[in-house]
């Protein structure tokens, strides 16, 4: 696996974080490298990065006043990971989505696959922005949508695109708009007679997945499972059906993307829940759990890697009591009874249909 690469005459070395087996996945793109040779050319030292994902642009831009908009714990540690790895000081400034960030002069941006983050971004850069804000939008050319222009000329009157460079392009936007109506960045969603609510771009926007669908007609939560982990908890949907079935349960719900984990406060509220933003369950080994649920993902933008999904399986396997139960919903094809089987005493099939099964596990 290739993880050196060389900028302005010096060697960076990056490494993914959670690590992975893939030799063909590295921790920066071409998209990010284009968008440098950009940055290289400004004069400002002021920099705003947004979906700096394994740290690449944190590295090489470390000489500049930084503030680095952060979306996920994993991110943050892979960042730090790097900066150390290259000898850097690890003091991040971080914000998040949701934060005012008083004023870009340069914003970076890898664009991501959820394209209402994206308009987030672009949203919060706007509230920020100066006459003379610059954004610099790095995307390989594959994922190009023509949605892409639509939301950055909502935003900004200039809107051009670089020459494509080892199959990577940018997106560099000027002249914001002068007046922009307001509008709340926040889905709501109608599921069972409720509603819930959701930052853009947590996991499926615009309804409840017919994954997560599928798991809740299926689950059963039993009187004596108070202690309560939803894994990978979106928007909060599958810890409200566990504390409607159950009022005495309480729910720990954890993301590692915080944005899912600000919306599921707002779903949970008046609930027994608490919420932690991590991408794993290390801080909750030991406490015996008496039910786990969650439909994990395997998706991570344009990738799909189920190395990270079984690495939460062994989680989830160190946080139940004796006799404590794991129920997922995951599609059929992933075949992760396979891997359940080497870690659970017992592991059932209990639900299906063509493209889904719903997954009983006891320890």
């Amino acid at each position: 696996m290739k993880n050196e690469f060389q900028y302005l005459s010096k060697t960076y070395q990056l490494e993914r974080y959670p690590k992975t087996s893939d030799a063909s996945l590295r921790a920066w793109s071409n998209a990010e490298l284009l968008a440098l040779d950009f940055v290289d050319d400004s004069i400002t030292n002021n920099i705003h990065l947004f979906n700096d994902r394994f740290g690449v642009w944190n590295c090489t831009l470390a000489d500049k006043n930084i503030i680095t908009v952060c979306t996920h714990a994993s991110q943050q540690k892979a960042i730090e990971q790097n900066l150390a790895l290259n000898n850097l000081s690890v003091n991040v400034s971080y914000k998040t989505a949701l934060d005012d960030l008083s004023t870009v002069e340069l914003a970076l941006i890898k664009v991501p696959k959820s394209l209402e983050l994206f308009e987030l971004f672009l949203q919060q850069i706007h509230q920020a922005s100066t006459s003379k804000t610059k954004v610099v939008c790095g995307f390989m050319t594959k994922y190009f949508s023509a949605s892409m222009l639509k939301i950055a000329a909502k935003y900004f009157d200039e809107v051009s695109q670089t020459k494509a460079w080892k199959k990577a392009r940018l997106l560099v936007l000027k002249q914001p708009k002068q007046e922009i109506k307001s509008e709340a960045f926040v889905n709501t969603i109608e599921f069972n007679g409720k509603e819930f609510v959701q930052h853009y771009g947590v996991f499926s926007s615009g309804s409840i997945d017919i994954g997560t669908q599928f798991f809740l007609e299926h689950l059963q939560v039993q009187p004596n499972e108070n202690k309560v982990i939803d894994l990978a908890s979106g928007n909060g949907v599958i810890a409200h059906f566990v504390t409607e079935q159950n009022p005495n349960a309480e729910v720990t719900l954890v993301d590692d993307f915080n944005l899912a984990i600000e919306s599921s406060k707002i779903n949970l509220k008046g609930k027994k829940a608490s919420f932690l933003c991590a991408e794993n369950l290390l801080s909750l080994h030991n406490q015996n759990f008496d039910l786990v649920v969650s439909n994990p993902p395997f998706h991570f933008e344009h990738e799909n890697n189920i190395e990270v999904t079984l690495s939460l399986f062994q989680d989830v396997h160190q946080c139940l009591k004796i006799g404590g139960r794991f129920m997922l919903v995951a599609n059929a094809h992933l075949n992760y009874s396979t891997h359940l089987n080497k870690l659970f005493s017992k592991v059932s099939v209990v639900n299906s249909n063509k493209k889904f099964e719903v997954i009983e596990c006891f320890k």
